[in-house]
């Protein structure tokens, strides 16, 4: 049985097992320096720019 939250959980090293850390372009296990950069670029929502709910 899969959990539905494993979708968002953070990453873990494939070679040790330890939680691996953000950096720039990728996360990095802080034990043994595997990296694991995303095969397609992430992109980044833009800054909303409307109304807020209040409408200010």
């Amino acid at each position: 049985m899969t959990d539905p939250l494993d979708d968002g959980a953070q990453l873990r090293c494939p070679n040790d097992g330890i939680l691996m850390r953000d950096i720039a372009g990728g996360w990095e296990c802080p034990e043994c320096g595997h990296t694991i950069t995303p095969t397609m670029p992430i992109r980044i929502p833009q800054k909303f720019d409307g109304p807020s709910l209040r409408g200010w």
